[in-house]
């Protein structure tokens, strides 16, 4: 996968709603997805791409067959978009309508690259992402062929598509589910239209209000992080956050592990978290003392410290006392104690007390 690259949580709002739509229950959605609710709550904020390659892949993998993508893609409504559908629905001809698309496209995502070209007969859409998910570029084109149709008519539906993946089904369902006749293999994701189409009127044009749009656009374009890490201080702790528990649950909560889901080296993300002005171990170890006080009440020391990773009992023992002050048996999940913070000026837990790395 590429290092750099975001998306929106307006894009991961639309990977649930189109698995809901497929069928998969709302709360299963939530789960598999695994984004924090109050992140994806939050209208302009931005998460590494591999977090939404994470959750879309997740949601594919439970979806009651292999085209998903395209099926969504169907079941998505016109403003499902946010501000992309708008933009284009108010552009007055095809060309303005696909210039929009291509240059305000990165508010949704930014991994991957678009651009159109036109000769004489054809006019083709074009799109790269090298080591992205198929199943995303399936999902983007899906979209565009349906809008095509909505806005410029059925005449106007492409009339060649050419995938850079192989298929995950055969030829033939790709070709039921789009109407359109389907390659794969190519140099890049490709969508072929008759040339006309740069003329086609779109009947919903509005010349005023997408100088509007434009101009909210321009704005939120200019303040993308193009290097795709987290916009915001606040947003990007969050999603570390986020990333950190779910390296723990898997077993490998190293720098190493939670930098995969960010697309950055573990130094990378060292300096980001510097910048911050936190460290990955003092944010482990306030995530250990979570999960210890919510564990301790109703189960066995030997169980809490397997499961934080400790080499033993009793190293959790010591390290929890450096804590807290306290020992494990005289906390239950109702006790206020605090974890070790810089901020605080709290004590750094020594080497000693260090736990034992565990590979998933």
């Amino acid at each position: 996968m590429p290092a750099y690259g975001s998306g929106s949580t307006e894009f991961l709002r639309v990977l649930a709603t189109a698995a809901a739509r497929d069928g998969l229950e709302v709360d299963d959605v939530r789960r598999v997805m695994a984004v924090p609710g109050d992140l994806l709550a939050k209208r302009g904020a931005r998460v590494p791409i591999a977090v939404v390659r994470r959750a879309w892949s997740g949601l594919t993998d439970r979806a009651a067959g292999p085209l998903l993508s395209l099926r969504a893609a169907r079941k998505l409504p016109p403003g499902s978009l946010d501000i992309l559908d708008y933009l284009a629905q108010t552009s007055t001809t095809g060309a303005e309508a696909f210039e929009q698309l291509t240059r305000y496209l990165p508010l949704l995502a930014d991994a991957g690259r678009v651009w159109t070209e036109a000769d004489r007969q054809t006019f083709r859409f074009r799109h790269a992402a090298p080591g992205g998910l198929p199943s995303l570029s399936e999902l983007l084109l899906g979209l565009i062929v349906e809008r095509s149709r909505t806005m410029f008519g059925p005449a106007f539906a492409p009339r060649l598509i050419q995938f850079a993946h192989a298929p995950s089904a055969t030829a033939s369902a790709y070709e039921e589910v789009l109407g359109v006749p389907v390659r794969f293999g190519g140099a890049f994701d490709e969508l072929v239209f008759e040339r006309e189409i740069v003329r086609a009127p779109i009947a919903s044009h509005d010349p005023a209000l997408r100088s509007i749009l434009i101009a909210q656009a321009e704005a939120a374009l200019s303040r993308l992080d193009l290097r795709g890490t987290v916009s915001h201080d606040d947003e990007f702790m969050a999603a570390f956050r986020h990333a950190l528990a779910l390296a723990l649950d898997a077993g490998d909560p190293s720098l190493v592990r939670v930098g995969e889901s960010f697309g950055m080296s573990a130094r990378t993300l060292q300096r980001r978290l510097a910048a911050v002005g936190v460290s990955h171990r003092e944010l482990l170890q306030e995530l250990r003392l979570e999960r210890a006080r919510q564990a301790l009440g109703s189960a066995q020391l030997k169980e809490v410290s397997h499961e934080l990773g400790y080499s033993s009992p009793s190293a959790f023992h010591r390290a929890f006392k450096r804590w807290t002050g306290l020992t494990p048996g005289a906390v239950t999940p109702a006790d206020g104690a605090s974890p070790p913070s810089r901020a605080r000026g709290g004590p750094r837990p020594r080497a000693g007390g260090s736990p034992a790395r565990r590979s998933s």
